[in-house]
């Protein structure tokens, strides 16, 4: 159930990143409805009515024959799942916001596209290629923290290392707490990132360009005091084979792609690995 939700997760997540979500929810609506009124002409006659009473019968009859109670059991962990998942995972739209970045930069709009990139990422720089190159740069540390983190812990903890990273973000995030309880609750969380950051460097080795992202892992794996969203970014532009040096910006689009697919593949890998897990009984 843990590897059904996760990829339902990140399906959701990439349905609702490619469009507006009035869209995809219109489609999904379309698709559950639209056989209703066929059912509806095919249920009129006696004959089909007792049919369906059959085959309701014989399905209530293989239901509780052949495992009522483990679906009983298993559905409503899995919603459970999802719906935690969802309330935590990819909650910044960064899909979005990467479209409409790439959008404005190709209709050339500096203003709009300034503005978009001040709003959603929080940063900003005197030339187009320097703003392109620290975009980059946030696109690996919004990855790592708004869905790797989450993904790595449930994957290997489950969902009760799941809701307490959740604690323990809320209150390490509340820059108006400085008590005991925040204090610890900070340097617990630099310590889990310290160790799913080093997780992800690795998979990142089997997704990308090793190359170049191992002599950065292997020269900074045991830095207690590296800043585990500044390593994230490293690897991540290491392992994309993009350098910022250098660079002009007019492959925009292509940086941009070649991060992405770096990052779908290491949700591959992660998935692969909790499916491992799954059939080795862990």
């Amino acid at each position: 159930m843990k590897l059904l939700a996760l990829l339902l997760l990140l399906a959701l997540r990439r349905i609702e990143w490619q469009q507006d979500p009035a869209v995809w929810r219109a489609r999904l609506d379309r698709a559950l409805l639209s056989p209703l009124p066929l059912l509806a002409i095919v249920v009129r006659t006696s004959a089909m009515r007792l049919l369906w009473l059959v085959v309701l019968w014989a399905l209530a009859g293989f239901l509780l024959r052949f495992g009522l109670a483990d679906v009983l059991l298993s559905w409503p962990l899995l919603l459970i799942y999802l719906a935690v998942l969802w309330a935590l995972v990819g909650r910044d739209r960064l899909g979005a916001d990467l479209n409409e970045y790439l959008r404005l930069w190709y209709l050339k709009d500096e203003d709009a596209l300034r503005e978009l990139v001040k709003s959603r990422f929080a940063i900003s720089a005197p030339t187009l290629p320097e703003l392109h190159g620290r975009v980059l740069r946030e696109l690996f540390v919004r990855s790592y923290r708004e869905t790797f983190a989450w993904v790595i812990v449930f994957a290997v903890t489950g969902l009760p290392g799941l809701l307490a990273l959740a604690a323990l973000d809320a209150v390490s995030r509340d820059g108006n707490r400085d008590d005991l309880v925040a204090r610890e609750a900070r340097e617990m969380r630099a310590r889990l990132d310290w160790f799913a950051v080093r997780l992800l460097g690795f998979s990142l080795l089997l997704t990308g360009n090793s190359g170049r992202a191992w002599p950065i892992l292997d020269s900074r794996l045991l830095d207690d005091e590296d800043p585990a969203e500044e390593m994230a970014a490293d690897l991540g532009l290491a392992a994309a084979g993009v350098s910022l040096k250098d660079n002009d910006g007019a492959d925009a689009g292509l940086d941009i792609t070649d991060a992405r697919g770096l990052l779908l593949r290491t949700q591959v890998i992660w998935a692969m690995l909790m499916a491992v897990s799954v059939v080795v009984g862990f």
